[in-house]
């Protein structure tokens, strides 16, 4: 089995990101008046102000502990993928203090013909949660998104390779209990994966 260290992904602008400006002359050079003050002062503070706009759950949020590293860092998991998420998640029991909530669950995709599978669980208010993933030779690429019962993303990893774990330095906190679930999606290959989910 090979193994990679999957890390989270988040959407940012590089270097060359440009952020298109307007002029008059673009706009037409148009003698728009400005809003008069005194209808400025009636708008609602919202519409003034708009909030930003939200991504993500309401519900949980994402804890780095890079502490967590060492604890995966020694560990040669066995080839079997069941196997090798309890091997890893036992191994981090200690420095994480949570347990296994059940059995791995497993599973087998194609790239080309599978589609992406949706595994459920119940989080439990002001507790964190790690999940663990695995899967066999064959599987080059896999994708494992976490999201609330709304569908609001709550972490989403990547990989080129197969690793023993999907958040390797992280937990994923929920401030309330809520409903939850992880899609699994293999991007690349055709076999057998098994994830874990444990909590505090």
């Amino acid at each position: 089995m090979r193994w990679l260290v999957l890390g989270l992904v988040a959407a940012c602008g590089g270097p060359g990101s440009k952020t298109p400006t307007t002029t008059a002359q673009d706009a037409g050079a148009q003698d728009a008046a400005p809003i008069p003050q005194h209808l400025i002062s009636t708008l609602p503070t919202d519409v003034r102000n708009p909030p930003p706009f939200a991504l993500g759950s309401k519900h949980a949020h994402v804890v780095a502990h890079p502490d967590w590293l060492a604890c995966h860092a020694s560990i040669h998991p066995p080839a079997d993928a069941a196997k090798a998420v309890d091997a890893v998640g036992q191994a981090c029991a200690g420095a994480t203090k949570m347990h296994a909530n059940g059995a791995p669950i497993t599973g087998t995709q194609n790239a080309t013909s599978s589609q992406p599978v949706v595994y459920k669980f119940r989080a439990q208010a002001k507790k964190c949660y790690r999940v663990y993933g695995a899967a066999g030779p064959n599987v080059k690429s896999v994708v494992a998104v976490v999201a609330d019962a709304a569908g609001a993303e709550i972490a989403e990893y990547h990989t080129d390779d197969v690793v023993p774990f999907f958040a390797p330095d992280e937990a994923l906190c929920f401030t309330d209990e809520t409903d939850a679930q992880i899609t699994v999606s293999v991007g690349i290959g055709d076999g057998p994966y098994a994830i874990s989910i444990w909590s505090e």
